[in-house]
């Protein structure tokens, strides 16, 4: 498990309260619960009086310069005020920004292991590609052992054998960064000559309509949370 995993199973027990919503419905409720958490930490981790000054400084150098009617040797001073206020503030609230930021991106990892794929059913077939060419892989299932990821060399023998726990396209082996974000799916043993697995998973559809790519999770959490980000910081004031 990640750093960004560790928040895991408090999202599993809230999306088990509300698991007979539909997965639209639910999402929504994720983008609400997000914009308000990454507002309330921003604004209680960012210094909002100076962040206020320095908007109003901005706002006012800009009006200034658009009020200026002379050269543009004597606009310089003017324009260097403006970007000057302008960096302030940027200054002034990215560190309170990323900080509040580390919430929701652990629950955006959450949400694209659990809304991003599926495994296919019954009916359906999801190829396997290994990576480097000549390499066969395929998806099998076992009984009481579940989804396996199934690699064989060019002869024929199978070189690895490993448990497919999660609907993820990708299965490679263990990386410098799944100390931050790790696969649910598992990993390709060091030792194999095989890098790397994909998986031709189908998409899981949160929408019944509109293009494929309208209708995945991430145009609707994505979308509704910066609306939503956007009303709590205007109703609550946030500079």
């Amino acid at each position: 498990m990640g750093l960004f995993d560790l928040p895991a199973p408090v999202f599993r027990g809230v999306e088990a309260l509300m698991s007979p919503l539909p997965a639209a419905v639910r999402l929504i409720v994720w983008a609400m619960v997000a914009a308000a958490l990454s507002m309330w930490f921003y604004k209680l981790l960012s210094p909002q009086k100076r962040l206020a000054d320095a908007e109003a400084e901005a706002l006012a150098a800009r009006r200034e310069l658009n009020a200026f009617d002379g050269d543009m040797d004597e606009a310089w001073p003017l324009i260097a005020r403006m970007f000057r206020s302008a960096w302030s503030r940027v200054a002034l609230a990215l560190p309170s920004a990323l900080v509040a930021s580390l919430p929701i991106i652990a629950l955006i990892v959450w949400l694209s292991n659990d809304y991003g794929y599926r495994f296919p059913g019954e009916s359906e077939h999801a190829a396997a590609t290994a990576a480097p060419i000549g390499y066969q892989a395929a998806i099998v299932e076992r009984g009481d052992e579940g989804r396996r990821v199934v690699v064989r060399a060019p002869e024929g023998d199978i070189i690895s054998d490993v448990a497919m726990g999660a609907p993820v396209p990708i299965i490679e082996k263990r990386r410098w960064w799944n100390w931050l974000i790790a696969n649910p799916a598992g990993y390709l043993p060091e030792g194999v000559p095989v890098d790397r697995v994909e998986v031709a998973l189908p998409a899981l559809e949160v929408l019944p309509v509109g293009p494929s790519w309208l209708r995945g999770w991430e145009v609707l959490f994505f979308g509704l949370f910066l609306l939503f980000s956007l009303i709590i910081k205007k109703a609550g004031r946030i500079a």
